[in-house]
């Protein structure tokens, strides 16, 4: 087996831990796949492609409990490169048209090991503003360690639409007066899976205070 193969056996298998651990915390069930190997992630890759796509890699996952609309997750595993097509790669899993995929209650997430270009941003945003389906793609090595938990990323939380209206009454605020969150392009906006218009709270450390929370809203 060739150093290049193991390498990517091993950025993929450890993007898989992270991407798993992250969407559990989501609420998601994950317990079909948790129990593989390096050696069996082998397999999944020689199995062949689809599209670019081994079969063996996707995942299906639905949440356990959760009053959210979106309750189901589709995850894909792509090796080859998709940037020059990413547009029918990505309609390939969503379009309404040819498949059963529906954006009010499923997410996509597509997992290559090319890096996370502006292309892949502008597809995002255009894909959620035509089709209002919430697409993330993520490079394999970049999610090998989980952004969300690096020391110097202080907890990012999402405001629930049910208390955005709250929390606006108690700022005397407007959402046009937050600073922003680039959709899809901060990686910590891609993680949470943000939408443009969505508030996520940030609780930094002070020296004075203890903490001092802020907010930013999500935008294109």
């Amino acid at each position: 087996m060739s150093y290049e193969l193991l390498d990517q056996i091993d950025t993929l298998y450890r993007s898989r831990i992270t991407l798993l651990n992250h969407l559990e915390t989501s609420g998601y069930d994950t317990t079909p796949y948790r129990k593989f190997s390096h050696k069996e992630l082998e397999l999944m890759i020689q199995s062949g492609p689809a599209a670019g796509a081994p079969p063996a890699l996707t995942m299906a996952l639905s949440k356990k409990e959760s009053t959210d609309s979106i309750q189901r997750c589709i995850v894909i595993t792509t090796l080859g490169k998709i940037k020059q097509k990413l547009r029918s790669f990505t309609l390939s899993y969503i379009d309404p048209e040819n498949t059963d995929f529906d954006p009010t209650s499923t997410e996509l997430i597509i997992i290559t090991l090319e890096p996370i270009a502006h292309t892949f941003h502008t597809e995002a945003f255009d894909i959620w503003n035509k089709y209002k389906t919430r697409v993330r793609y993520f490079q394999a090595a970049a999610i090998v360690n989980n952004p969300l938990k690096h020391v110097l990323v202080p907890p990012h939380e999402k405001i629930t639409k049910e208390a955005e209206e709250v929390l606006l009454k108690e700022l005397y605020a407007k959402k046009v007066q937050f600073p922003l969150i680039r959709f899809h392009e901060d990686p910590i906006a891609r993680m949470l899976g943000l939408l443009p218009g969505e508030i996520v709270k940030i609780t930094r450390p002070s020296l004075t205070a203890g903490v001092y929370t802020t907010y930013r809203i999500c935008a294109p």
